[in-house]
């Protein structure tokens, strides 16, 4: 029986990214296209945390992507986006993880059925695979996580 890499087996993911700067919020979503045109993905939730006083409507609106802000709590932690609530609710093959691991939605994510977790130069007990990347850019990220899993056999 042969085994397939993980990037193979990969049908749905999460991916999960911190803001830092428009300059690099317009390069994560060119990137994070052509990352998807390279697979056709039956699901894909992209979720970019941003700080508590970044306004959304100044971001580049995406169909994929959900800005989370510490806002989009109550004080009990309940997500008050309820679309992006019902989309975790979803299975997932794999989650990336960019950016601090420090943030309200990994709460929910670990809620949600994700097979594998990967973070990307960050370490943190909950993630099964880490990945470090001398890469700076996002695309150069992106391929870089893609040619790694294509030899990881799951």
């Amino acid at each position: 029986m042969s085994k397939l890499s993980i990037w193979e087996q990969t049908k749905s993911m999460v991916v999960v990214w911190s803001y830092q700067d428009d300059q690099q919020m317009r390069a994560f979503v060119k990137a994070i296209d052509h990352f998807l045109q390279q697979k056709k993905f039956a699901h894909a939730l992209i979720i970019v945390n941003i700080p508590k006083e970044l306004d959304k409507k100044t971001l580049p609106p995406h169909f994929l992507i959900y800005y989370n802000s510490p806002a989009d709590y109550t004080m009990f932690g309940k997500l008050k986006d309820v679309q992006l609530e019902a989309e975790l609710q979803k299975n997932f093959d794999l989650l990336l993880w960019f950016g601090t691991p420090d943030s309200k939605i990994k709460g929910l994510l670990k809620k949600s059925k994700i097979k594998q977790w990967l973070g990307i130069n960050e370490i943190d007990p909950q993630f099964d695979m880490l990945l470090d990347t001398q890469q700076n850019t996002p695309e150069a990220q992106l391929e870089f996580i893609q040619q790694t899993l294509q030899r990881i056999q799951s």
